[in-house]
């Protein structure tokens, strides 16, 4: 796996990004989802969450070198990333304090975050954190490490954070989707939707990005989308 790693080499597509600039015009901006951090890539994608822990308890000079492998490789992969013209990046995590427990996320995450956020902020763009998850034991350090947004981010009857502790964590940081998932389901009406909906946007705007946390569920009721629209187009800040 290192050799892979080290054999990488990145280039950035501009005729891309020129084509899907030009089809989205006017109703939104470009951004970019790449590979995670490199535990959350041990974790989701190369050893499954048991394995790695078992290997940072049991081999854990070999796993902080394997780390350190990964990491030199998103190196190579910000720095093209950086000097392109995509102004917003998303940092797809997929954060869950049930995996992510508050000793991995400081001793693991928080440092790696911290670079990758200042050198993207130093190259004058933005950036958010995609945590669709359980999240109360980690709200404590997403204030703490300066993202401009967080993603996703699942309040109940989904999720096991409210909207009240979810503001206090965030503050002004800004708030991408917010509205949980399960609100457009069959099984909940549309006066549970729109009540939840309205107190999102008046506690969160103007620092709000309104959306669905994670996504709409292959089931849900199409209508409800709409009904959403509906409701920021007549909702007054």
């Amino acid at each position: 796996m290192e050799y892979i790693l080290a054999d990488t080499e990145f280039e950035f597509d501009g005729e891309a990004f020129k084509i899907a600039d030009r089809e989205f015009g006017e109703r939104g901006i470009i951004q970019t989802f790449y590979p995670r951090s490199p535990l959350q890539r041990l974790i989701i994608d190369y050893m499954g969450f048991e394995n790695t822990i078992y290997a940072l308890n049991d081999y854990p000079d070999k796993i902080k070198d394997f780390l350190k492998v990964i990491e030199e490789w998103d190196d190579k992969m910000y720095e093209v990333i950086l000097n392109s013209p995509i102004k917003i990046l998303n940092l797809g995590e997929n954060i869950d304090a049930n995996i992510d427990s508050p000793f991995l996320f400081k001793e693991y995450l928080i440092p790696y975050y911290k670079k990758r956020i200042n050198q993207i902020h130093q190259k004058g763009k933005f950036c958010h954190i995609h945590m669709d998850g359980s999240l109360k034991s980690l709200l404590p350090f997403v204030k703490r490490l300066g993202f401009d947004g967080v993603e996703a981010a699942t309040p109940l009857p989904q999720g096991d954070v409210s909207l009240e502790e979810l503001k206090d964590a965030l503050e002004e940081t800004i708030l991408l989707d917010g509205i949980p998932a399960i609100l457009f389901l069959p099984g909940y009406s549309y006066q549970d939707l729109e009540k939840f909906t309205i107190k999102v946007l008046e506690m969160f705007s103007p620092h709000l990005i309104l959306g669905v946390s994670d996504e709409v569920p292959p089931n849900a009721d199409i209508e409800k989308v709409k009904f959403v629209s509906r409701l920021v187009d007549n909702f007054n800040l």
